[in-house]
């Protein structure tokens, strides 16, 4: 393999970590080096003792029934730890001089197939796994010798790399996705704006008071209320709150404002300054701003059922509860659920009691809890139109 085809399958180890494919291209260069038809990275389980195919390319598109999927796997794996990382075996079958450990891929999925030539690299060894780099040859070829591994001696550190970047990167995207998931079933809305008024991160309930928030405010002289062009209006411009958060003079810990829909919801906005230095991306510089919105909202329709089975409420406790969560007080949800307010008041004792809370603020805040858990998407983006 000259150097440019080297730097070439080099390239496209590291490009695999956000392309599959390009894996499979430097694969099937390794097999064309080795005259391999075949090659795959296995990852041997060293505690379960069972073996996955991370990757497979095979030269030959007459031969791709060889290993169809799912992919049969050879019975024999070499003994864990019996191999140093970066070190080759060769497994001679039907040579006369094999050894037990040469013979350590020979299993039944082998047999019945045409590949009894096998040259295995062990490319690196975790805590749990390890993985391989396989080679392989049909019977009517010229069988591995130790150049053919040498001549791989490069690709190796590469491969091993490559593949520790690749695992690091699709952890943080898990964790990441996981992060976003868990925001965006928060009933409220979450927005982290950058000083110059850049949005740097906001869950589904917060993508609308991005445009709110930072839309020309009109002030209005008459009430004192500051309108923003969205249909909600302002107890206080937003543009102020940052230009508080941010003013290293005031040292103000937080900024809370009102706001008020044109349909007459209401919403809470508290702002918090976060610490700089906890972020280092270039588009956090300067000081960023933590906003949370809390708009109210009906409950997820699967709490009642949710209340039922996990405290026994009863269909009528269930209907106070339901009304209670939105901020009306006791004598208001009795009139409309038409029930006396001795009635009302029994069934709020019993609710209290089955719930373990003391107040309609504790009973609130469960409901908030359980609202934030049970969210369904389409609601949440319901909620944030």
């Amino acid at each position: 393999m000259n150097t440019s085809d080297m730097h070439e399958t080099i390239r496209g180890l590291y490009l695999g970590v956000f392309e599959p494919l390009a894996w499979q291209r430097s694969l099937h260069a390794l097999c064309e080096q080795s005259g391999s038809i075949q090659a795959s990275l296995l990852v041997l389980d060293t505690v379960q003792q069972t073996v996955q195919v991370r990757h497979l390319v095979n030269r030959a598109p007459d031969n791709l029934a060889i290993l169809p999927p799912p992919y049969r796997l050879h019975g024999g794996m070499p003994v864990s730890g019996s191999m140093a990382v970066g070190g080759w075996y060769i497994d001679r079958r039907g040579t006369a001089g094999a050894t037990a450990q040469h013979q350590a891929f020979r299993g039944e999925s082998f047999d019945d197939v045409a590949l009894t030539e096998v040259m295995a690299c062990l490319v690196d060894r975790r805590p749990a796994h390890e993985i391989y780099l396989v080679l392989q040859r049909p019977a009517s070829e010229e069988g591995y010798a130790e150049a053919d591994a040498r001549a791989l001696d490069w690709a190796v550190p590469h491969l091993r790399e490559a593949m520790a970047l690749r695992d690091r990167t699709h952890a943080v995207a898990a964790r990441g996705h996981v992060s976003a998931d868990l925001l965006d079933r928060l009933p409220f809305g979450v927005v982290v704006f950058s000083e110059s008024g850049k949005v740097l991160l906001a869950n589904a309930a917060g993508q609308p008071w991005t445009r709110r928030l930072l839309a020309g405010e009109v002030a209005d002289s008459n009430a004192g209320i500051h309108g923003n062009g969205n249909g909600w209006r302002l107890s206080r411009p937003f543009a102020d709150v940052v230009r508080a958060l941010c003013d290293p003079n005031t040292l103000q810990p937080a900024q809370a404002i009102h706001a008020t829909g044109a349909d007459g919801r209401g919403a809470q906005i508290v702002s918090v300054a976060l610490t700089p230095a906890l972020y280092l991306s270039s588009e956090w510089e300067g000081q960023p701003i933590l906003v949370a919105i809390h708009e109210m909202h009906d409950p997820p329709r699967a709490v009642p059922a949710v209340l039922r089975d996990l405290y026994g409420l009863t269909p009528a406790e269930n209907r106070l509860a339901m009304l209670l969560i939105t901020g009306i007080g006791l004598p208001d949800a009795c009139i409309q659920l038409g029930i006396k307010r001795e009635t009302g008041r029994s069934q709020l004792k019993a609710i209290f009691t089955k719930t373990g809370t003391s107040t309609q603020a504790q009973l609130a805040h469960l409901l908030t809890r359980l609202s934030s858990i049970l969210a369904e998407p389409a609601e949440r983006e319901a909620q944030a139109v």
